[in-house]
């Protein structure tokens, strides 16, 4: 028996690997895929803080801005000091992977979890590597495996709340600004959440989220501006943007976008994955100290992580859904209130993509009138 399963190696799955495999415990890794990173289903748009977590070259351009286009066709330049690092994703995630490997960590590829389950003296997983059917028992699980994940589907019973669709391409259209990322709200752009284009040198990714309508069609009308002839590769998937109410359970852990441990208001859940691993770790290594992997036990998890995250994300959710309602002509009276000058200046010196409500309280508390705009939104 190992000490710890891992199912799913992107970059929470992989991390984990890394850190409770650098502990001393002995851990085996499942990735469903033929190859670690693929297929690709991320914009690549990163804070400094997720590169002083994990080892990786997988940098391809930084940014310091955003374009932010209204529905009445007007645009707002937001800029801050600290750099947003656009990485190669599948790069990134095979770095986190050796990282993993190179602390210990057993690893497998193109092996897919198709049961879980638990009884008081282990974890039993039962998957098919390259075609054939194993099983593997543990101390504990730990579910890594995203939107669909299978721990989560056998052990918790529970799915995250509010989906975002995602449609992004790999475009040959080069942006002339490489320093800052368009953004498009409004009802031509998305419904609920926003469309982007992030320049990556020769490449730019172009991509729309949308909730409770299909992602493609407003992919379409943004991506007039750019050319549907010079569309070099195609990916999307889903984002949950709400966290689950309970991560653990018995012998069992959820980390990442299995737990729905995700930023609302952008959809990044790398750097609050990653986040959510390091105390994972911390609380499987209490779990083994103490000789006891019960739910009771490995409850320390949530609460750290929460007391690390879940105000911010609570509070972005709580901005999301205000914004994910609004019409276009509240969108663009919130243009004529943003595009002041102190408006952008307290955007600027409070900007950070990892903790975006810093933004929005600084905004209601230096712009009161932004709260009676917000509070009429519809």
């Amino acid at each position: 028996m190992i000490d710890a399963l891992i199912v799913g190696a992107g970059p929470s799955g992989s991390y984990l690997g890394h850190l409770l495999a650098e502990k001393g415990f002995s851990v085996k890794i499942l990735e469903e895929h033929r190859e670690v990173g693929k297929p690709v289903e991320c914009t690549g748009l990163v804070s400094e803080r997720v590169f002083k977590m994990a080892r990786s070259r997988s940098m391809v351009n930084t940014v310091s801005g955003a374009n932010v286009f209204f529905p009445n066709g007007k645009s707002i330049h937001i800029a801050k000091g600290e750099k947003t690092i656009v990485m190669d994703r599948d790069r990134f995630d095979k770095d986190v992977a050796a990282m993993a490997i190179g602390s210990g960590s057993d690893f497998s590829v193109h092996a897919k979890a198709i049961n879980v389950r638990t009884s008081t003296d282990e974890s039993l997983v039962t998957y098919r590597e390259d075609g054939e059917k194993k099983e593997i028992s543990a101390r504990v699980v730990i579910g890594a495996d995203g939107i669909n994940s299978v721990v989560r589907r056998d052990l918790f019973s529970s799915r995250p709340g509010r989906v975002i669709s995602c449609y992004q391409v790999d475009s040959a259209a080069e942006l002339e600004d490489q320093d800052s990322v368009n953004v498009y709200v409004g009802s031509d752009s998305s419904s609920g959440f926003f469309g982007w284009a992030t320049p990556s040198g020769k490449i730019t990714r172009i991509g729309v989220g949308s909730y409770h309508s299909p992602a493609y069609k407003y992919f379409l009308r943004i991506n007039k501006k750019f050319g549907k002839d010079k569309i070099l590769g195609i990916n999307g998937g889903s984002i949950p943007v709400k966290y689950l109410k309970r991560t653990y359970t018995d012998r069992a852990l959820l980390v990442g976008d299995a737990a729905g441990i995700v930023k609302p208001l952008s959809g990044g859940g790398i750097y609050t994955g990653m986040v959510s691993s390091t105390h994972a770790a911390s609380a499987i290594e209490s779990a083994f100290d103490a000789e006891d992997f019960s739910a009771r036990k490995l409850s320390s998890y949530q609460k750290e992580w929460k007391r690390e995250l879940g105000r911010e994300l609570w509070f972005d959710g709580v901005v999301h859904k205000i914004f994910g309602g609004i019409s276009d002509r509240k969108f663009n009276a919130l243009y004529d209130v943003l595009s002041k000058p102190e408006s952008i200046d307290i955007i600027n010196g409070s900007g950070d993509i990892d903790y975006p409500s810093k933004v929005v309280v600084s905004l209601f508390l230096k712009r009161p009138g932004l709260v009676s705009r917000m509070l009429l939104m519809r």
